[in-house]
C-alpha cells in the first residue's frame, strides 16, 4: 500500500491523525507492510518537530517492513520542468530520504500522476528504477496485475499501476475487500499468458490523507491484520514494491506517452465553459489552457528558469535564486489537486512570491539594468512586452493592450492574477480577460449595466488584439493601435495606446479617433483589476480606497460597490485614486490628466468543490475604473493620459 501525502500546510494535524497511529500499528504488526511518500518540506518538518516518528520509520525501513518512495523535493510537475530542474528536484528528495532513513529510494511517485515519456531518461539518470501511475493510464490489455516496463531512446523504467477502485471504505469488511481483489485477479488470469510463469500478482493501492484518516479512525487496518492472521490460506499478503520486484522479474512491455490523474482529467471537461472538447486524451497542457491562472504561473516559472540559467554574474546569487525557483515549482501551486484547480489561490501567490524573491537575488547584484523587451512570453505565437524594473515585473499583452501580470518586488505577489466571471457561477459573463488598464467603449445603457455589475456587452477594445506601431527598448516606450467597429451604431473607431515605463510605474496615453462619418458620443472606460494576493481560507482582504474629488480626500467603503454614489451623481469629478494593500504595504495610484467619473467594485469568485460540487469562495478581485464622456466629431480625435504609480507605504497591523 502507498501513502501519498501532498498537503504541505497541516503537517502536525496529519501526524496526529494519520502518521502517529499508523506508525504505532506497523510497529506492533511486523507482518503488515506499507510504502510511504513524503515531500521534502514535509520530511524537514518532521525531522525538526517529530523526530521520534522518523526514528520509528527508520527502524521499520531497516527491517524491510516500510519503503520510502522518492519524487520531486517540492512536489513539482516534473514533465513541465527543464531537464536540469527535474534531476535536481529528484536528487534533492532522494538525498534527504537517504540521510533520514539510511536508504535511498528506488521508486518514485509523480505529482497528480502527470507523466511524459521524456522522464524515462531523467529517472534513469537519477538512479530511479520505477514509478507509480494510475492504472487508467496503462493500456487496458496491459493491466495484468503485474508491472510494466517502458523504454524510450534505449533507456527503460518500470511502471507499477495502482488500482484505487479496490481501496476500502470504512464500511468495507476485510472479507469483502479480499473477495473483490481475488475476483478481479482471477478474471484476468483466465486470459493471462503469464499465469504459469509468474502466478504472484501485485495490487498497489494509493491512499490519500483523507482516506487513511477515516480507515484509521475505525481501526480498519487492525481488523484486516487480524483477518489475515486467521486466514492461513489467503491468497493476499501485504508487501512493499521493491520486495516484489526482487521476487518477480516478469514485466509487461508498455509505452505510455503521457498521463495525468483522473481528477485533473475530469476537471478538463468539468467546466461548461470548456467548449474545446476532444476525443483525444487530455494532457497537463490542455488543463492549463482551460485554467489560465495555472498557465500564467507556468509561464512565469519558465521565464525565471531561463533568466537564472543565463545569469553569469554571481554564483552565490544564482544558487540562491535557483533554490527559490525550485520552491516555486510546487504542483500544489501550479495545478492543485486537493479540491480542484480553483482552490490554489494561496499556493499560487506563494509561488509568485518565491519567484519574486528569486528575481530579486539576481537584480540586487549592482549590475541590474531596467529593461523592456519583446518576445513570445506566453507561447501563443504573439509577442508580449516584458518590463523588468527595479520595483516591479510586468508584461503587456496585445490582447486588450493591457497589463496581464504585475509582480511587485516587495514580495507581494502577482496583482494581475485575476479570474473572469463565468455565468454558471457568478450569474454573468465577462467575455474578456481581466487585467490592468483594460479599455472599454460603452453607451449610457451599457455603462449602467456595467456599474450594476452585469455583463455590459461589447466593450470593443477589451476584446480585440492591438497591433504594434512602435517599440523602443532604449526609451522604454511602446505604441499600440486598435481599430474596430462600435457595433450598436456601426461606427469605426481607432485607439492609439502609448506606454512609457519607469521605475515606479508607467504613463499611458490614449488617443481615440472617430473614423466614422458621424459624431461619436460614448463613454471611454479604463478598467484596472487587482487580485487579492493575501487571499487565504476564503477570507477576503479588501484594499483601502481613497479618491480626491474637488480637492477633498474621500475614503470609500471597499467592501461594496460605488454604485449608490454613481447613481447619486457623485464621484463625477475625481482627480486622483489610490488603492492600498495595507497587509503588503504597497499602494497603487492613478492620476488622469482630466477629471473622470470613478467606479469601484469588489468581485468575489465562487467555484465548485471537486468532491461536493458546492460553490466555495476561491478568489477575489478589485475593479477600479475611470470613465470619461467622449464626444468626437467625424475625423477628429481626443486624448487622455493616466499616470500609474506603485509606492511603498507603512504596513497595517493585523
Amino acid at each position: 500500500m502507498t501513502v501519498c501525502t501532498d498537503n504541505t500546510e497541516e503537517y502536525d494535524r496529519m501526524y496526529q491523525s494519520v502518521y502517529k497511529p499508523l506508525a504505532r500499528f506497523l510497529y506492533s504488526h511486523p507482518d503488515f507492510k506499507f510504502s510511504f511518500s513524503f515531500t521534502g518540506p514535509q520530511l524537514l518538518y518532521y525531522k525538526k518537530k517529530r523526530n521520534e516518528f522518523l526514528t520509528i520509520i527508520k527502524e521499520l525501513v531497516e527491517r524491510n517492513q516500510v519503503e520510502i518512495l522518492g519524487g520531486g523535493f517540492y512536489a513539482p510537475v516534473l514533465p513541465l520542468l527543464f531537464p536540469v530542474d527535474r534531476n535536481t528536484q529528484i536528487d534533492m528528495l532522494s538525498t534527504e530520504i537517504r540521510q533520514t532513513v539510511g536508504k535511498r529510494p528506488r521508486g518514485i511517485t509523480m505529482f497528480a500522476d502527470i507523466w511524459d515519456s521524456s522522464l524515462v531518461n531523467n529517472l534513469q539518470t537519477c538512479g530511479i528504477e520505477y514509478t507509480l501511475l494510475d492504472s487508467n493510464s496503462i493500456p487496458e490489455n496491459k493491466r495484468n496485475f503485474l508491472y510494466n516496463i517502458m523504454h524510450d531512446l534505449g533507456k527503460t523504467v518500470e511502471i507499477f499501476p495502482y488500482y484505487n477502485e479496490f481501496i476500502p471504505s470504512t464500511e468495507t469488511t476485510p472479507e469483502l475487500f479480499e473477495k473483490a481483489i481475488i475476483k478481479a485477479v482471477e478474471k484476468v488470469e483466465k486470459q493471462d499468458d503469464y499465469f504459469q510463469i509468474t502466478p504472484d500478482k501485485i495490487v498497489v493501492l494509493s491512499m490519500n490523507y483523507e482516506t487513511l484518516s477515516q480507515l484509521i479512525e475505525v481501526k480498519w487496518f487492525e481488523k484486516y491484520a487480524d483477518y489475515l492472521k486467521e486466514q492461513q490460506q489467503s491468497r493476499i499478503k501485504t508487501g512493499i514494491i521493491d520486495e516484489y520486484r526482487k521476487a518477480q522479474n516478469i514485466k509487461i512491455p508498455a509505452y505510455i506517452p503521457t498521463a495525468m490523474t483522473r481528477m485533473l482529467d475530469d476537471w478538463c471537461g468539468y467546466l461548461v465553459r470548456n467548449r474545446n472538447k476532444s476525443t483525444f486524451p487530455n494532457t497537463v497542457y490542455n488543463f492549463m489552457e482551460i485554467y489560465p491562472a495555472c498557465r500564467n504561473l507556468y509561464n512565469r516559472i519558465t521565464y525565471l528558469t531561463i533568466l537564472i540559467n543565463q545569469y553569469k554574474n554571481d554564483k552565490m546569487r544564482k544558487k540562491a535564486a535557483r533554490e527559490k525557483l525550485l520552491e516555486a515549482q510546487s504542483g500544489n501551486a501550479l495545478l492543485c489537486t486537493f479540491n480542484g484547480p480553483y482552490t490554489n489561490t494561496r499556493h499560487r501567490q506563494n509561488a509568485y512570491r518565491s519567484l519574486i524573491t528569486a528575481e530579486k537575488f539576481l537584480n540586487d547584484d549592482g549590475k541590474f539594468t531596467e529593461t523592456i523587451s519583446r518576445y513570445d512570453y506566453t507561447n501563443d505565437g504573439l509577442n508580449e512586452y516584458i518590463c523588468r524594473m527595479q520595483n516591479y515585473f510586468a508584461y503587456i499583452s496585445l490582447l486588450g493592450g493591457a497589463v496581464q501580470e504585475l509582480d511587485v518586488m516587495k514580495n507581494c505577489g502577482n496583482y494581475a492574477d485575476n479570474l473572469s466571471r463565468v455565468f454558471e457561477y457568478e450569474g454573468c459573463e465577462d467575455g474578456y480577460t481581466r487585467g490592468i488598464l483594460v479599455d472599454h467603449l460603452f453607451n449610457e445603457e451599457q455603462l449602467t449595466r456595467y456599474i450594476n455589475g452585469e455583463a455590459a456587452g461589447d466593450g470593443v477594445f477589451s476584446r480585440i488584439y492591438y497591433k504594434e506601431i512602435k517599440f523602443s527598448a532604449s526609451r522604454k516606450e511602446l505604441l499600440l493601435v486598435a481599430e474596430a467597429e462600435y457595433k450598436p451604431t456601426h461606427q469605426n473607431v481607432s485607439l492609439r495606446k502609448k506606454y512609457l515605463l519607469n521605475s515606479s510605474g508607467l504613463a499611458v496615453q490614449y488617443i481615440l479617433k472617430n473614423e466614422s462619418s458621424k459624431p461619436l458620443k460614448l463613454k471611454l472606460a479604463v478598467e484596472s483589476n487587482f487580485a487579492d494576493v493575501n487571499f487565504e481560507n476564503a477570507l477576503i482582504n479588501y484594499f483601502n480606497v481613497e479618491v480626491i474629488e474637488k480637492e477633498q480626500v474621500q475614503v470609500l467603503d471597499s467592501k461594496k460597490s460605488t454604485k449608490e454614489l454613481n447613481d447619486a451623481e457623485k464621484l463625477k469629478q475625481v482627480e486622483a485614486i489610490r488603492l492600498t494593500d495595507g497587509i503588503k504595504g504597497v499602494s497603487f495610484g492613478f492620476e488622469p490628466n482630466e477629471k473622470c467619473e470613478y467606479f469601484y467594485m469588489p468581485i468575489v469568485f465562487h467555484r465548485p468543490d471537486y468532491y461536493t460540487n458546492k460553490l466555495t469562495t476561491t478568489a477575489a478581485t478589485f475593479v477600479s475604473t475611470m470613465i470619461w464622456d467622449i464626444d468626437i466629431e467625424s475625423g477628429k480625435e481626443t486624448e487622455k493620459t493616466v499616470n500609474f504609480t506603485i509606492t511603498s507605504v507603512k504596513k497595517s497591523k493585523n
